[in-house]
């Protein structure tokens, strides 16, 4: 490995240590605690939680934003693409095949390039949305900025795998966002997870969800 790929391997494990904080902070809170009657399942509250009540009919307002729903999905569609990206830059075989004559990768490369766009959209929104920039922090532009740059610089990494400023500009990139991840909204990748189960327990012990179709 090289010396980049080092300083990268540093800060995903300072990122890893610090969202693994609030990761036992959840844990130690334990179960929710709900002394109501139980009506409902909680299992099947929790299941839809995470399945059709993030469809956008089944939102507060995502109904009325499609076009921007479905940019929030390719943008993280290309995120998660991007983190498997690096996790396997670390493996020779893969960065022999994308350094390689077979251009099948272009096609992977597609995602974050689908991603980045949306992700740099989404931000000039944001800034240019007199009420979305009246309720917007420097955190919310610097997450999808570095979000975004990482998507972007894992594009130009797989198109010119073998440039060593692409490569070395890709690990830097990533090392900023790993690095900003525990004290940003960036976050939400532990607090979803504790989020849609409190919600759905909330709404199964209720037997409010799975909503009853009429």
């Amino acid at each position: 490995m090289t010396a980049i790929q080092y300083i990268a391997l540093a800060a995903v494990a300072f990122c890893i240590c610090g969202l693994s904080t609030f990761f036992f902070k959840i844990v130690r809170l334990g179960k929710p605690k709900d002394l109501s009657e139980k009506s409902g399942d909680v299992a099947k509250g929790v299941v839809y939680s995470n399945t059709e009540a993030m469809m956008p009919q089944n939102k507060e307002s995502a109904y009325l934003h499609l076009p921007e729903y479905a940019a929030g999905i390719l943008f993280h569609i290309g995120s998660f693409v991007s983190l498997l990206i690096f996790v396997l830059s670390f493996f020779p075989f893969f960065n022999r095949w994308i350094g390689g004559t077979d251009r099948i990768h272009y096609l992977i490369a597609l995602l974050p390039l689908a991603g980045c766009i949306c992700g740099y959209i989404l931000l000039c929104r944001r800034y240019l949305n007199k009420e979305m920039r009246a309720w917007s922090t420097i955190d919310d532009y610097l997450a999808n900025f570095l979000t975004s740059t990482f998507q972007l610089m894992t594009l130009l990494f797989l198109l010119f795998p073998t440039t060593k400023a692409v490569v070395v500009i890709y690990y830097i990139a990533c090392c900023l966002l790993f690095c900003y991840m525990p004290f940003g909204k960036l976050r939400h990748v532990v607090y979803y997870f504790a989020a849609r189960y409190h919600l759905g327990f909330f709404y199964g012990w209720r037997n409010v969800w799975p909503p009853k179709k009429s």
